[in-house]
């Protein structure tokens, strides 16, 4: 028999700031997961996945989540004709409230749903992932408050959609201050504020006077060389933490 806490308590203990797969192995069909009851979040931050649900396909482009409460018949993948690598971060919930806040939640939005990374819903969700995968020890009733917390922004944003009329600039500016040192591009922050690349960029230069793969540009640089100042600090692991792809393009935007 569960006692009152563990009918009350989320937990969070599985789950990833970051993944990559380009391969139409990667396919998970949540039949198969064995009885135990869990809900599975997945967002892209980049490329494409799919999920699949009674036979319909539902596209997960950047900025949107797919929702799977385990075991359950549906699936997600990596398409078969898809090109680019999907990135996406995801994260696990398990207790019998987060069963029920989340089936509510997909029966009232539906599978795939918003979920800007620069969005407040976006980034307490990645900090989820970040505690998850570093798999140090959390009190569970905080952790818990984080997880909650978590799902009713979620579902304020869901009702009263907050990015629809938040400035797609300033949304641009945070995802840069927040994911700079990541290999974030001009592409993904267009389709985080909803606009195509090319009105993006325009409206974006327009704002601030210099274009949006320049800001990452310097924002990378400034890193760098705050960073360049410490000691026995290695080229290759300045450009590592800075969002720079190799020792090569780190040298070049230093000029």
């Amino acid at each position: 028999m569960l006692s009152p806490q563990n009918h009350i308590l989320i937990s969070t203990p599985y789950g990833c700031a970051l993944e990559t797969t380009q391969t139409p192995r990667y396919y998970w069909d949540n039949a198969q997961r064995g009885k135990d009851q869990f809900v599975i979040v997945q967002w892209t931050l980049e490329g494409e996945g799919m999920f699949e649900q009674e036979g319909v396909e539902h596209p997960v482009p950047p900025g949107n989540a797919l929702i799977v409460i385990s075991p359950e018949p549906t699936k997600y993948y990596y398409p078969k004709q898809g090109r680019e690598p999907w990135r996406y971060r995801w994260l696990n919930f398990y207790g019998p409230l987060a069963i029920l806040l989340f089936r509510e939640l997909r029966e009232a939005f539906g599978p795939v749903l918003p979920l800007p990374d620069a969005s407040a819903a976006g980034m307490m969700a990645q900090k989820l992932a970040e505690v998850a995968r570093a798999r140090l020890p959390v009190d569970p009733y905080e952790s818990s408050a984080a997880a909650y917390g978590f799902i009713m922004e979620w579902t304020r944003q869901l009702s009263r959609p907050a990015m629809e009329a938040a400035d797609p600039v300033q949304v641009a500016l945070a995802l840069c201050a927040a994911r700079f040192r990541e290999p974030l591009g001009v592409k993904e922050l267009a389709a985080q504020t909803g606009l195509s690349r090319e009105h993006f960029t325009r409206v974006f230069t327009e704002a601030t006077g210099k274009s949006p793969a320049r800001h990452l540009r310097d924002l990378r640089v400034a890193a760098a060389q705050q960073m360049m100042r410490r000691p026995a600090v290695p080229l290759k692991e300045v450009a590592l933490r800075c969002g720079f792809p190799s020792v090569r393009s780190l040298r070049q935007a230093l000029g």
